[in-house]
């Protein structure tokens, strides 16, 4: 996959509490994007507060402030942000996040072509 032009405009904000998973997806989200990334949902609320974010991509199950109370959190202040939550499937998971107006829902395990595929996607759309 190469490189859209001006992709690294975007900045990221990349919430993930696993730091496996967190390591893995930032190094392959910086090829394409400027990163932040939050290591639970509270961390994520600072972050947003603090820089112009474009695209948020969260995890759910998260300590201190799990994704969707931090979604919502944001929602607050900028209703319009495009968010891509990750998690296992939940049917009560995914209807909470379509009411708070999230992009796309990406189940646990995810092919990181489909994640950077559908982040460049929503952001040509949105910004």
């Amino acid at each position: 996959m190469t490189q859209p032009e001006n992709s690294k405009n975007f900045t990221v904000l990349y919430v993930e509490d696993e730091s496996f998973i967190r390591t893995n997806v930032e190094g392959c989200l910086k090829y394409f994007f400027n990163v932040i990334v939050a290591k639970d949902g509270q961390d994520g609320l600072n972050i947003f507060s603090n820089e112009k974010i474009d695209l948020i991509i969260t995890d759910i199950n998260m300590p201190n402030k799990n994704g969707l109370e931090m979604l919502n959190d944001i929602k607050l202040i900028n209703p319009s942000i495009p968010c891509i939550v990750t998690s296992a499937y939940d049917i009560d998971i995914v209807n909470k996040t379509k009411n708070l107006g999230v992009c796309r829902y990406i189940t646990k395990p995810f092919d990181i072509k489909d994640l950077l595929n559908d982040s460049l996607k929503i952001l040509k759309e949105n910004v």
